[in-house]
């Protein structure tokens, strides 16, 4: 569909049909057409006729010379016979017979014929017929012929008649359309300002290590007779080209990833990566699942390839030293290791600056990496030991977030997350740990509060009921307490603290 759209919009070559004469039963019309069909015979034979009787002339110009030898004619007669020859040899040479086309009282120029004249009028009609979208059809009673004798020179080829005609009219213009992956962006009178849009898209991504520049979509400039209305501004193209179209683009989710994880490195927002992708559970992503990103892309998906010239990390190993006072899982430090550093040469390829490939080709050491020496633990882990990161405490919406809020008639400092959800909801440990504190604590109602051993407590406010005490363990996810409202609440929730070394810190930072 897009190719015929363009073939119509665009066309390189004027089609050719021969004119049809109209048909009559009537003899006055017959009469007309048989006249018109004998013109060019009648011209023709004209031209021979002047050729027969310059050659005549001429034959008969040395039948004179000889006879004037042999006679001795005056010089006079010879003479004159001469000049009428040439005459007639010059006026054969400079005249012709042709028809002059007028269109509206304008002359459009002369061609050997009428019929000639009549198919290029056909060719025009044919051309803005196509251009156009409609029929046209040219006001023939603005049309007239004029045949007889014309200097040759004037004589012109059928096309020059279809460009004036074309001109007068000033219905299409002949321009230049720019089409990327077969949609029409834009057109003008100019090649070269397109040419010069295209370089200049180019243009921030080029510099001097820049191998190949190109386009990813096909990008073609097609030339062709265009409405007048077709043809644009070349801001406006520029201003299209720098739009997004319809089109998904998408992520595949690899190992390690995070929902947060994969909104930041596109530079979206979770809740905007949510509701691109409904009926995913942000908190049970697997390997493989496809993420929609965005649905739009832009119209020019520019690759570079370049050369890029640095110095890289080299990475040093790590020695382990068991022992058997660290639970299994758990590591300290004895010794940090030293990256090493490369002088480095590398073809990296970007698609419109996100990197797709990078070919490191040349490295030069220039120092040696030191191994890191860490001491591993070999002891079983119980179950209640702390496994470094945290989990949701219990299933709901959260009513408050972490941060300055206007409540009961003023304005205070809110240290945690409230997270509601209907009386009686489990609450569970968010990581493994010795229950530090389990009971009343004026605002906080019902408390818990479970020390990580890791300089991390965790508290949970406002509960109904207590399932834990104080110096018991508890191993991440178990049950330690129901939702309630007790202490100074507003509605049914949990209150949701994380502290570090005895300070607040954000939960929203900790929890997937």
């Amino acid at each position: 569909m897009k190719k015929n759209q363009r073939e119509k919009e665009s066309r390189r070559t004027p089609r050719r049909r021969r004119n049809a004469f109209p048909e009559s039963n009537r003899l006055l019309p017959q009469l007309r057409i048989l006249s018109r069909a004998l013109l060019p015979f009648l011209g023709a034979c004209v031209s021979r006729f002047f050729w027969w009787m310059g050659a005549r002339w001429t034959q008969f110009y040395a039948q004179l010379l000889n006879r004037r030898e042999r006679m001795r004619l005056p010089a006079a007669m010879f003479l004159t016979a001469s000049i009428l020859i040439a005459a007639a040899a010059v006026f054969v040479s400079v005249f012709t017979l042709g028809t002059t086309v007028t269109y509206d009282g304008n002359e459009l120029g002369t061609v050997p014929t009428e019929a000639a004249a009549a198919t290029a009028i056909s060719v025009v009609e044919d051309e803005l017929s196509d251009v156009l979208g409609d029929s046209f059809t040219l006001d023939m009673s603005k049309v007239s012929y004029s045949t007889g004798i014309v200097p040759r020179r004037e004589v012109v080829d059928e096309t020059a008649i279809e460009t004036t005609l074309n001109d007068q009219l000033d219905l299409v213009t002949y321009g230049y359309s720019l089409y990327v992956d077969g949609e029409l962006i834009g057109s003008t009178r100019s090649r070269e300002a397109l040419e010069a849009l295209l370089e200049q898209v180019k243009a921030p991504y080029l510099n001097e290590n820049t191998q190949v520049i190109d386009f990813l979509e096909p990008v073609e400039i097609v030339e062709g007779y265009l409405p007048n209305e077709s043809i644009c501004n070349l801001g406006d193209i520029v201003l299209k080209i720098n739009e997004t179209k319809e089109g998904e683009v998408t992520h595949v989710v690899e190992a390690g990833e995070t929902w947060s994880q994969i909104a930041q490195d596109y530079n979206i927002s979770s809740k905007d990566l949510e509701a691109l992708n409904p009926g995913f559970d942000i908190n049970r992503l697997q390997i493989g699942d496809e993420l929609t990103i965005s649905n739009a892309v832009p119209y020019l998906t520019i690759q570079v390839t370049q050369w890029e010239y640095y110095e890289a990390e080299i990475p040093f190993e790590i020695e382990y030293i068991d022992d058997a006072s660290m639970w299994e899982g758990d590591t300290s430090v004895v010794k940090k290791g030293v990256y090493g550093i490369a002088d480095t040469t590398a073809l990296v390829t970007y698609v419109n600056s996100e990197e797709t490939k990078r070919e490191i080709t040349e490295q030069t050491v220039i120092s040696e990496p030191e191994a890191a020496v860490y001491r591993r633990g070999t002891a079983p882990r119980p179950s209640w030991a702390p496994t470094g990161s945290f989990r949701w405490p219990t299933n709901g919406n959260i009513s408050s977030y972490y941060g300055w809020r206007n409540i009961f008639g003023g304005r205070s400092f809110h240290g945690g997350l409230d997270i509601y959800n209907g009386y009686g909801t489990d609450i569970v440990a968010a990581d493994g740990g010795i229950v530090k504190t389990a009971g009343w604590s004026g605002a906080y109602g019902y408390l818990v509060v479970i020390d990580h051993q890791n300089g991390y407590e965790t508290y949970y406010g406002h509960n109904s009921s207590l399932l834990v005490s104080v110096g018991q363990k508890v191993h991440k996810g178990q049950h330690i307490a129901e939702m309630g409202a007790t202490g100074r609440v507003t509605g049914t929730h949990c209150h949701f603290e994380v502290r570090y070394n005895g300070e607040r810190q954000n939960p929203l930072n900790y929890l997937p």
